[in-house]
């Protein structure tokens, strides 16, 4: 066994010409025999395949088996007679010595003697007969009794039927250790009978399988390594039982998530966490699965070839990956996920990872902060790694084109684009990402979305976004005549809100004699937010244009307050109690504008409630308590302005003011609860409903109110007065 030449030839899995698992496992082509296993077969199945292609090598050690079994049956059965004739031999003398003692001593008893003696100094020396010199006898007795020495015996009795100088190629032998049938009988016979011995194994294996080799006693042992790269081949067949789970667990951590998409990447940092907390049978045994994972990802490039890297973490499935159907594991998966969304964004860096992920958990995650950090740790990724195709490949199957911020009367359909709930910081690193892609309009349509947080900045971002797109003209336009230098550092938010509060409650209340006083803290809050050079809070900017636009409505410019609102709804990175205040707000202004034209427009009145509505939905969404009552109120009060109301119109308003009191009163508020009261009493005279409670109500509350509220109810119970048949209440008519 010595003198045999065994070569052990990692990457080469390929060549095995075994496909299926129907395949025959021996296959002979003229000098050269191919063995390739996979962990399925049994020694059963070996013993098939080798004695088909050794002739009648079988029928004659089946011959010659036959023959040595009766002639040991034979043997067995004159030694079990020899027993018996012995222990019956012994049983007289022992009576005689006992029974007839003394007796005639005569020569039969002498041989009878002789032949126990004889027996049992046999049966005593037996042991040292079985440990003999080469322990011949013993393993004789063990080719019989031994299953697998019997089995090696009838292999190489086979075997000796073929050349000795015939090639043999073992392929996959390195999947099971020296203790399994196919190393204690089918390796054991090939290299006693044959010279030339090449074993086709996995890279990582080349050391292992040296030293068990050296252990059979072969000297002759070479590795050759063949790195040639990709070769198309079949090798799934060749994976063992737990290969085969990290290959579907390979593909549970590629984009093959994603639908209609061209690309399979593989996220190995996926592969990794899932494999560790995932898989059942290594989440106890996380520390010391590790080299397991990353082993089988150099298989997969060096010896199956199912991964291919091009660029920098962008490794893919070649075409020699057969795809499987995972549809149950990817769902149970997904959940697993949504569970440790957090861990996951902290532990992953490859954009390619947070795209899977966000796929994985996208419509089972009920809060859409959860898959933001997502987004956005994508967004971030992309742009620390530079991989900026994924943009142009995956970000608008995400979020769509992004909309132009111009255009309000598209908010309703822009409500819940990604774009208006990303951070600015994901936002504008989206500029440069757009830009890098060429998406130089989706650049500029963000550009001008963020231009309110920082004018002088994105000023300049929007001129050298024309300038790219060849618009010279319009590059130099967009940029200010002259760029103040601002020293100033960014105020604190203590400051601003000290203006903003103080200012607020002035307009709030109408008094005249305090305006300027409001318009000089407006006037100081101006200076504070466009005094430096840093990027505004969304919130602060949000809070003085709509406390510009209040001040403008106190002057009764009702179309420069909607302007301010429009520049509310274009401030990025805002919620919907923001939002659905600014839509509330500007149907106020429609609302004043409609009332002062004398020749009513009824597409006026429409928008004010369209945009009112919007705004009541936006509240809603968010289950704001605090001012939904002021929201239903004006609602409510906008629907009262048309020149012709329903039925279904005014049991909305009902609905809406019951609401808001009940509203008011669990919340203890009497904030507009007046402005509530006479509307919903307005609404039920309408209908001819009984209104003596709500009635009572009023003129218990009417003490509560200030004058602008009183004044505000007088003016709408006049109007109704004169232009609806409602009944009157006597208590407001001697006011007026």
């Amino acid at each position: 066994m010595n003198q045999n030449n065994c070569d052990i030839i990692a990457s080469q899995l390929c060549k095995t010409n075994r496909k299926t698992k129907n395949d025959d496992i021996v296959l002979k082509q003229d000098n050269i025999i191919d063995i390739t296993y996979i962990h399925s077969d049994t020694l059963e199945s070996f013993e098939s395949s080798i004695y088909s292609i050794c002739g009648n090598s079988s029928n004659f050690y089946s011959l010659r088996k036959k023959v040595s079994s009766y002639i040991f049956s034979i043997i067995s059965v004159f030694v079990i007679m020899f027993a018996l004739i012995s222990a019956s031999i012994y049983e007289d003398i022992f009576k005689k010595i006992i029974f007839e003692f003394p007796f005639q001593w005569q020569l039969n008893d002498t041989v009878a003697i002789l032949f126990v003696s004889f027996f049992f100094i046999g049966l005593v020396m037996m042991p040292s007969i079985l440990d003999g010199e080469s322990s011949q006898f013993r393993n004789l007795l063990q080719s019989w009794f031994n299953k697998e020495t019997r089995r090696l015996k009838k292999l190489n009795v086979a075997l000796d039927f073929l050349d000795k100088k015939t090639q043999i190629n073992l392929y996959n032998f390195d999947l099971v250790d020296e203790e399994h049938w196919l190393w204690k009988v089918i390796v054991v016979a090939i290299l006693k009978r044959f010279n030339n011995v090449n074993f086709y194994i996995r890279n990582d294996q080349s050391k292992n399988m040296y030293k068990r080799l050296k252990s059979f006693g072969i000297l002759n042992i070479q590795i050759k390594k063949d790195f040639e790269g990709f070769k198309k081949c079949n090798v799934d067949t060749l994976l063992s039982v737990k290969e085969q789970k990290l290959y579907s667990l390979l593909q549970l951590s590629s984009s093959l998530i994603i639908e209609k998409n061209d690309n399979n990447f593989i996220s190995l940092e996926m592969f990794e966490y899932c494999g560790r907390n995932f898989l059942e049978d290594t989440k106890e045994k996380s520390t010391q699965i590790i080299s397991g994972f990353q082993n089988f990802i150099n298989r997969a490039f060096d010896d199956f070839f199912f991964l291919k890297q091009e660029k920098s973490m962008q490794i893919y499935f070649t075409q020699n990956a057969k795809i499987k159907k995972l549809e149950d594991e990817q769902r149970r998966l997904s959940y697993h996920l949504r569970n440790h969304i957090e861990e996951c964004v902290e532990i992953f860096d490859n954009p390619i990872s947070l795209l899977i992920l966000y796929y994985y958990v996208k419509d089972i995650v009920l809060d859409e902060k959860r898959y933001l950090i997502i987004l956005e740790k994508f967004i971030d990724a992309v742009f620390k790694k530079q991989h900026y195709e994924l943009i142009d490949e995956y970000w608008f199957k995400i979020a769509n084109k992004m909309f132009d911020s111009s255009k309000l009367d598209d908010f309703e359909l822009t409500n819940d684009s990604l774009y208006r709930k990303l951070s600015i910081e994901s936002l504008d690193k989206l500029i440069f990402l757009f830009e890098r892609n060429g998406h130089f309009n989706q650049a500029l349509l963000l550009a001008n979305y963020l231009y309110e947080i920082n004018p002088n900045r994105y000023s300049v971002s929007i001129c050298s976004l024309y300038e790219r797109m060849g618009q010279f003209d319009k590059a130099y336009d967009s940029l200010p005549k002259t760029l103040e230098i601002k020293n100033a550092s960014k105020p604190l938010d203590t400051q601003v809100r000290f203006f903003q509060r103080k200012a607020w409650i002035i307009v709030s209340q109408r008094k005249e004699q305090k305006k300027q006083e409001g318009l000089d803290l407006i006037f100081k809050l101006k200076e504070l937010l466009f005094s430096h050079n840093e990027d505004n809070e969304p919130l602060w900017l949000w809070h003085f244009y709509n406390i510009k636009a209040n001040y403008a409505e106190w002057d009764c410019d009702y179309e420069k307050a909607v302007s301010y609102y429009k520049k509310c709804l274009s401030i990025p990175a805002l919620g919907a109690f923001e939002y659905g205040a600014t839509f509330l707000n500007m149907s106020i202004a429609y609302r004043f504008i409609y009332l002062n034209k004398q020749n009513k427009d009824e597409d006026l009145i429409t928008k004010c409630i369209s945009l009112g509505s919007i705004g009541v939905a936006l509240k809603d969404s968010v289950g704001d308590r605090d001012e939904m009552p002021v929201v239903l109120h004006n609602q409510a009060l906008n629907i009262l302005n048309k020149m012709q109301l329903s039925k279904e119109e005014l049991n909305t308003i009902i609905t809406m003011t019951d609401t808001g009191i009940e509203t008011l009163n669990r919340t203890n508020s009497i904030k507009r609860l007046g402005m509530l009261l006479v509307e919903n009493y307005l609404a039920k005279s309408m209908l001819l409903l009984p209104c003596e409670e709500i009635e009572q109500l009023l003129k218990q509350h009417w003490q509560n109110m200030d004058n602008n509220e009183h004044e505000q109810i007088l003016n709408i119970y006049k109007l109704f007065k004169n232009n609806h048949n409602i009944t009157s209440l006597n208590f407001l008519d001697n006011l007026s």
